[in-house]
This record gives structure tokens, C-alpha cells and sequence, in this order.
């Protein structure tokens, strides 16, 4: 399709912030796309330096050039990189080529997942249940993020999760310090300490599992880079006795907690620059080790530390260009490693990442189960899923 018209305009994202969204207009046709952003962020990720008002000011400059292109494949995205200006590469580069991509899938009949080279795989949802961290503004749990998954059929993986995510809020409810809020992703806030909940998100799996007989999976985001200061990890809650752990004692506090509460997803459980953390608590357990501030979906890195992890996450909007996600995603397929997408704390109503969790074969994606935002996303899983059954 030749492109007739192109605009970028700021809007709210789900944290009253603004992001961009650029609209692409091709004969009667419109195509949107907007990006999301992240409280939490590796220091290896691409940030904004131009500020909201500047950037779209820039990047509609630049979308004049855009005007009267024909678009037609995936590669023809691709080729358009090249021509991006350096200081547009992240958000708004990001929400220019989601909008892009809609633009193809609709001139080639296809669906935006079928852009990609998706095989038989489709990722089940691993969701917050209990937040914490920089997202619960330093009043929960010190850990970012408590998840649970489940393998198997989608619809039956998503009701189980949908009914572990109620049980936590039936036992939450008897907790003093609760009051019913969520964070930014869906998951729940309380005055528990990290491993107060995690005692508390195992007996909801443990009942829901009796009551299934389905495979429940729980999983931690540490975010450990954001209470790392100086060589110790600060708890504003003791975890094993201590509130002050040096790199080592993270490391068997992180292993024990594994073992103590069977762990099976285990991201970030140390800061970013401590690979070997990575690596050991890789080498001596059973979980599946996550790489998101330490990979920042920078295939560099990823090169780098490929033997200090067991998968890593793809944010697209870390790099800011899908023939980055693309690289990123296959260069985990040749070594083997564990694939998940996931959303940012701050997002929009843009449906695309289950499009690419889809399409690059991920095994997991990491998306709330709450908020409307994040509803969107599972909602296009599930028509998907559908689609690809009929």
C-alpha cells in the first residue's frame, strides 16, 4: 500500500503518562500504533532523550519523508530503518512500525502474526499476581513481581491462572494492610514481605491445584537492580534474617527461596552487571533463569551472557526497532534458550506484542491479568489461539 498520509500525536498510557502514537493512512485505510514504557529499566535499554513534545515534533518531521512510500512486506519495514533518525529509535520508532506492520498484514490479507515465521507454538500467559518493588512505589514486597503459569491448552492454561489470581485475592483479603489495589501490571499490593507472599501465592496455587489437578507454575521477577546500592541488596523486610545481603548471600537467598517454594521462573535475581549470579543460581537449581536487565533484548548482550542464563525476555520497545526483536528472538532460537515477551509497566491498549509473541514462537508471555490494558493483549491471544484451532 502506498502511504498517503502520516501523523504522530502523544496520548495517555496506563500510568496518566504520555507516550506516542503515529497513525498511518493509506487510500481509506488507518493504521495506529502507540508504544509503552517502563518504570523499571535496564540501564542498557534505549532511553528518551529528546522529551515527549520534542519527539513528536521531530518524528512528525521526519514522517514527511514517509508520505508516498509503498509498503508491502515485512522488508520493505525493515529497509525503512535505515532512514530513521538515531535520536527517533525507541518509542516513537517503535509506535511508526507497529502502525507499519497493521499496513502490511492488511495488504497481503494476513494477519499481523503471520508476518512471521510462527510454527505450532503458542506461548501461555505467565501474570503478576502480587506486586511489588518500584511498582507498588516502594511499599510492598521488596521483589517486583510474584507470577504464576500453567502448561498446556491456552483457554485451560488462562482459566487456571484467572482462578489462582482470585484465590490470592480471597487469601490477601484476611491480611491487614490490604486494601484491594493493584500496580501498574494487575498485580496486587500489600504490606507483605517478600517471603510472606510467596508463602501466601503457594497455598493459592496448592488449592487451586487440588481443585484442577492442573500443572501450576510460580515464578518471581526480582528486579534485584533496584534495591542493589553499593555492593549490598537493601530489604526493607529481612529475607532469612537480614536486610542487607552482599552479592553472595543474594545468591543462596535466591536458591533457597527456589527450593523452599519450587520456583520454576526465576528473572532478575540479581543486578544487572553480576552475570555470574546468574550462571551459579543457573548451574544449581532447576529453574528456568531470565535475563531482562542483563539481555535489555540487545543481541550483543544476549552473544555475551548466553551461558549465564537459561532464556530472556523481549521488550521490544528496549531497542526500539522489530528487526531488533527479530534478531533478538533468533539468536535465543539457535542457542536454545527459553523465549517471553512482556509488557512494560506503562502501557496502551496496542494489542501488537501478542502478534509477536505469536509469530517468533515464544514459549511464554508475560502480560497482567488485570487492567484493561493488558486485557486487550490477552483478549488478541485469544482470538488468535482461536483462529489458529478453527
Amino acid at each position: 500500500m502506498r502511504i498517503t498520509n502520516a501523523l504522530a500525536r502523544k496520548i495517555l498510557n496506563s500510568n496518566s503518562n504520555f507516550t506516542v502514537e503515529v497513525e498511518i493512512r493509506s487510500n481509506s485505510n488507518i493504521f495506529k500504533g502507540s508504544a509503552p514504557a517502563g518504570e523499571s529499566t535496564s540501564k542498557y535499554e534505549i532511553q528518551d532523550n529528546l522529551g515527549i513534545n520534542a519527539g513528536i515534533e521531530y518524528l512528525n518531521s521526519f514522517l514527511k519523508e514517509v508520505k508516498g512510500l509503498e509498503i508491502s512486506t515485512l522488508q520493505d519495514i525493515i529497509n525503512l530503518e535505515s532512514k530513521i533518525p538515531r535520536e527517533l529509535i525507541g518509542s516513537y520508532s517503535l509506535a511508526l512500525e507497529y502502525a507499519l506492520l497493521k499496513l502490511v498484514a492488511k495488504s497481503n490479507k494476513k494477519e499481523v502474526y503471520e508476518l512471521f515465521n510462527q510454527s505450532k507454538i503458542f506461548p501461555n500467559v505467565i501474570s503478576k499476581v502480587i506486586g511489588g518493588g518500584v511498582h507498588a512505589l516502594g511499599k510492598g514486597m521488596d521483589f517486583q513481581e510474584i507470577l504464576v503459569t500453567t502448561e498446556g491448552d491456552f483457554d485451560k492454561s488462562l482459566n487456571t491462572t484467572l482462578s489462582v489470581y482470585k484465590k490470592v485475592k480471597e487469601l490477601l483479603e484476611n491480611e491487614v494492610g490490604f486494601y484491594g489495589g493493584v500496580d501498574p501490571e494487575g498485580g496486587f499490593i500489600s504490606n507483605l514481605s517478600t517471603y510472606d507472599s510467596l508463602k501466601l501465592v503457594r497455598k493459592a496455587i496448592d488449592e487451586i491445584k487440588k481443585l484442577t489437578g492442573e500443572d501450576i507454575r510460580l515464578g518471581i521477577d526480582a528486579a534485584a537492580s533496584q534495591f542493589f546500592n553499593e555492593g549490598y541488596y537493601h530489604y526493607k523486610n529481612k529475607l532469612y534474617g537480614k536486610d542487607k545481603l552482599n552479592r553472595g548471600e543474594q545468591v543462596d537467598a535466591i536458591i533457597k527461596l527456589i527450593n523452599e517454594f519450587d520456583i520454576f521462573f526465576v528473572e532478575d535475581p540479581v543486578d544487572q552487571d553480576y552475570p555470574e549470579g546468574y550462571r551459579e543460581i543457573k548451574n544449581k537449581t532447576k529453574s528456568i533463569v531470565i535475563g531482562d536487565d542483563l539481555t535489555a533484548t540487545d543481541i550483543n548482550r544476549l552473544e555475551r551472557f548466553k551461558e549465564d542464563i537459561s532464556g530472556a525476555l523481549i521488550k521490544p520497545n528496549q531497542q526500539g526497532l522489530i528487526s531488533k526483536s527479530i534478531a533478538f528472538s533468533n539468536l535465543i532460537d539457535k542457542y536454545n534458550l527459553v523465549k517471553v515477551f512482556s509488557h512494560r509497566s506503562e502501557e496502551t491498549n496496542e494489542y501488537i506484542l501478542a502478534d509477536l509473541a505469536v509469530g517468533m514462537n515464544a514459549k511464554l508471555i508475560k502480560i497482567g491479568i488485570n487492567r484493561g490494558e493488558r486485557i486487550e493483549k490477552i483478549n488478541r491471544l485469544s482470538e488468535i489461539w482461536k483462529r489458529r484451532k478453527n
